[in-house]
């Protein structure tokens, strides 16, 4: 009867029953979800970027090499793929 006069013991009663019982364990569940979305998110796109960066570097030291040999920077940027600048770059600190 209090509840019905009285809405801050509604909200009260309400947010009690939120935080026990199979509502509280709901929302451990849900939050444990949640945690796990979002971990396996993170490490799907960590992987992504580190396999990106893997064949960036890759690249460099097949430039290296070709650099090494003597071929031209315009041969090199069409078989690898690289811009003039970055192959320049390269050549630069070999």
């Amino acid at each position: 009867m209090a509840e019905k006069k009285n809405e801050v013991i509604k909200k009260a009663r309400i947010e009690m029953n939120y935080l026990t019982g199979e509502e509280a364990e709901r929302r451990l569940q849900w939050l444990r979800e949640k945690w796990e979305m979002d971990y396996n998110s993170d490490m799907g796109q960590a992987k992504r970027e580190g396999l990106k960066e893997g064949r960036q570097q890759e690249k460099i030291e097949i430039v290296k090499k070709l650099l090494k040999t003597g071929m031209k920077v315009e041969q090199i940027e069409s078989i690898v793929g690289l811009k003039k600048d970055e192959i320049k770059k390269i050549q630069e600190n070999i």
